[in-house]
């Protein structure tokens, strides 16, 4: 038998539920991107935005506990950062290239430029997504800005 509070909604606890579910979801992908980030080893890329310090803009980590928006701490930003590096390089100089009989030139793309699907929640409990080919398109979106050295 479901647990329900008084005063909810079937509607509200099953957007609570949603909520919850696609945090927890939201945070073992973060969790894996991160562990992708710490296997992969440091690159060009990821060394520049290291250099970089960001900050957020707008709250976009769902809370696991109680399934509200909340403003990511400094490190929850600093790994979305890391793992945006990493996930979104586009290593274009080891790509392979063959020329085929009809003199077409082909270029093997290893699993390089694939896109990073990225999601945020919206005030009405829904969440938004779009798939980002790079850093600066997936800071955009989950707004993150770079810091300046005057803040």
């Amino acid at each position: 038998m479901s647990r329900s509070r008084p005063g909810r909604t079937s509607a509200t606890r099953i957007a609570h539920h949603t909520r919850r579910r696609l945090g927890i979801l939201l945070g073992a992908l973060a969790a894996a991107s991160i562990l992708i980030v710490l296997t992969a080893g440091g690159t060009p890329l990821a060394a520049q935005t290291k250099q970089k310090k960001y900050k957020a803009t707008r709250a976009f980590v769902v809370d696991q506990q109680t399934g509200e928006t909340r403003m990511p701490t400094q490190q929850e930003v600093d790994e979305v950062v890391a793992s945006l590096s990493a996930l979104g390089q586009r290593p274009d100089d080891t790509l392979e290239q063959s020329v085929s009989p009809s003199g077409a030139v082909k270029l093997d793309l290893g699993g390089a430029f694939n896109g990073v699907l990225l999601a945020r929640p919206n005030a009405d409990g829904t969440f938004e997504t779009k798939c980002v080919f790079t850093v600066e398109e997936g800071t955009e979106f989950l707004g993150i800005v770079e810091e300046t050295s005057g803040q």
